[in-house]
């Protein structure tokens, strides 16, 4: 990924900034656009000595380089003598402008370029008092909508000139930006001589320890300190000379700027790598092409639902990545940013276009498959809003952000990382957080479809990718799911056991034991009894005999008679068929079934949501309680 990111920013420096190391350093202070005004402070030169001219107010000028401006530290000053107004004015130039000149003598420029600072902030403290009442007094004459920035100047014959015309600057400047790579106040300096830099593979005379972008390595904790545990020896651990040390950053800033995406709360960068030989810039500029032009793309696509989509980021790269051929690969930083810096939470390394392609063609073969529940199981109201179809947002409905007051962050992403690199994950672990959450809902009385039918999805989704970790005997068929796509209209008209027989053969993958049989089977007709006392009752005190749902084999095994003796107590018993199929399994199940609770409980939910697949003619028309 490092040498991916070098070799964007060997290309951007190559063909946007010329090559010119300084521009690598440079910030935009009008990037957000609020910028729009500048107050330059000018001063005079006549024989070697310097003296306040005039304040004039200036519109801000796209080449920003003329500012040399570079954010600095919080509480202390910018890189240069440029500095943003966004608050008090006063503060501004008290704390950032005139205190920059007091550190003259830190800078790291010559014995004479230090005097001819020196003589400046003699004749910035001699006028300060003048010099504030004159930016005030532009200040106010601004637009107020507009936020402004401070910087310095120097009159000439003809005109003004900025602060980038002073070489002195510039070097200031510069060699901050090399300072950067090898020393931390608090961490001590961290360079070394002579050796390979671990980017280009070439000896260098100088190299250092802290030019990595984005680092997944800290330098103040022994386990990760090459060279002794000892921080100045830790550039052993990726040395990195300065010509790649500017041509990560710019490739840093490249990336952070153009391939920047949301997901599900996290943010991540999409880093692409080359594949296959050939003219690399050439191939380089096609790919960031095609990268860098989503939003020309996407307005192509007119009309393009989110249904296409595997993410809920509007601008998502996926869907365009996955058409190319594979001569690049990608790596996606998930991160969070804290203040000014990125905290890199997870890197998926190597994701091939015909990957994501596969990730595809699995949303779409599931999308189709649930169609029939989409149309037959959910109301009006709940299609509206949870529409269903696979995307990222499905899998953290069941990993969320935060939860009686747990976060499922990291869990999530570790999900993340396994679906797009095609590692293994657990069955068992996921139906243990769908019934979870599906317990949840049915404790507070809340419908179960949208949770429980988002959990056959998901579990869907993995299958079709082959990723579930069969960890029992009876997982050895997951890899064997129906292809059939199920329609209401061919369901409806066939007998109660070919529909039945028809939706297991559908989902056989799920369905390959007869205790999973039973189990749903007997949630189907569960439902049907809850639904007529319902009707009759406006209430459905057979709820508590589910036990919240954490059911077993022997409590599944005792309530088909239950079931029966008040379907018979209501006389609306339509359902002997059913029955007579719930019996039948548990007999060809035998005893001690291979399922674990959860997994029982789950299918015995599905089967009550899926109820209105197997409706009888007597039945009457009603309306659940709470399915809105």
């Amino acid at each position: 990924m490092i040498d991916a990111v070098s070799k964007i920013g060997g290309y951007v420096q190559k063909n946007t900034v010329g090559g010119d190391s300084l521009s690598t350093y440079i910030e935009n202070p009008n990037i957000n656009g609020k910028y729009k005004s500048v107050l330059i402070v000018l001063l005079s030169e006549k024989d070697g000595e310097y003296s306040f001219s005039r304040v004039i107010l200036d519109e801000f000028r796209t080449e920003f380089g003329l500012y040399l401006y570079k954010k600095g530290a919080p509480n202390g000053t910018d890189a240069t003598p440029t500095s943003k107004l966004a608050g008090n004015l006063e503060k501004t130039f008290q704390n950032r402008f005139i205190k920059w000149f007091e550190n003259y003598d830190s800078y790291d420029v010559s014995k004479e370029e230090k005097e001819i600072l020196k003589k400046m902030k003699i004749a910035i403290n001699d006028q300060s008092d003048k010099i504030l009442a004159e930016l005030q007094e532009k200040y106010s004459q601004k637009d107020s909508k507009d936020n402004a920035i401070i910087t310095l100047g120097f009159e000439n014959e003809v005109d003004y000139s900025y602060l980038s015309e002073c070489p002195i600057f510039a070097k200031i400047l510069l060699r901050m930006g090399k300072d950067k790579y090898f020393l931390k106040k608090s961490q001590g300096e961290s360079r070394g001589k002579n050796a390979v830099c671990s980017v280009c593979k070439r000896m260098k005379d100088e190299v250092y320890g802290f030019a990595i972008p984005w680092t997944f390595h800290t330098f103040d904790k022994p386990g990760f300190i090459a060279g002794g545990f000892k921080v100045n020896e830790s550039w052993k651990n990726t040395p990195v000379c300065f010509d790649c040390a500017t041509r990560l950053e710019v490739g840093k800033k490249y990336v952070e700027e153009n391939l920047d995406y949301g997901f599900y709360g996290f943010r991540y960068l999409l880093v692409p790598k080359l594949t296959l030989a050939g003219d690399e810039n050439e191939v380089l500029k096609e790919v960031l092409d095609i990268l860098g032009n989503k939003y020309e793309k996407r307005n192509i696509k007119i009309n393009r639902e989110i249904k296409h989509r595997i993410t809920s980021d509007e601008n998502e790269i996926f869907e365009f990545v996955q058409e190319q051929k594979d001569f690049f690969s990608n790596s996606l930083i998930f991160y969070k940013k804290e203040q000014s810096s990125y905290r890199i939470l997870l890197l998926i390394e190597g994701i091939l276009p015909s990957r994501l392609k596969a990730l595809f063609n699995a949303k779409e073969k599931v999308d189709e498959r649930f169609i029939i529940y989409n149309d037959s199981i959910l109301s009006e109201t709940q299609r509206e809003k949870n529409h269903l179809e696979f995307n990222f947002g499905v899998l953290r409905r069941f990993f969320p952000s935060e939860s009686k007051n747990r976060t499922f962050d990291k869990i999530f992403l570790e999900m993340v990382d396994k679906i797009f690199v095609g590692d293994q994950i657990s069955y068992y672990l996921l139906i243990d957080f769908i019934m979870s959450k599906v317990r949840e809902a049915f404790i507070k009385g809340y419908p179960t479809n949208i949770t429980t039918l988002n959990g056959f999805l998901l579990l869907h989704y993995i299958e079709e990718l082959n990723l579930f970790k069969a960890k029992k005997a009876e997982m050895k068929d997951m890899n064997e799911q129906g292809n059939e796509v199920l329609r209401m209209e061919e369901l409806e008209s066939l007998p109660l056991e070919q529909r039945i027989e028809k939706f297991f053969e559908a989902n056989k993958a799920f369905f390959n034991s007869d205790s999973k049989k039973a189990t749903f089977l007997e949630g189907v007709l569960t439902q049907k009894l809850l639904n007529i006392q319902w009707m009759d009752k406006k209430a459905t005190p057979f709820r508590t005999k589910l036990h919240g749902l954490k059911m077993n084999e022997a409590l599944i095994k005792r309530l088909l008679p239950e079931i029966q003796n008040k379907l018979e107590e209501y006389q609306k018993n339509y359902y002997r068929d059913l029955e007579s199929l719930i019996a039948n399994h548990f007999v060809l199940a035998g005893l001690k079934w291979e399922e674990v609770d959860d997994e029982l409980s789950f299918y015995f939910v599905i089967g009550m949501d899926m109820h209105k697949l197997f409706k009888h003619a007597k039945e009457e028309e009603q309306t659940i309680v709470g399915e809105v």
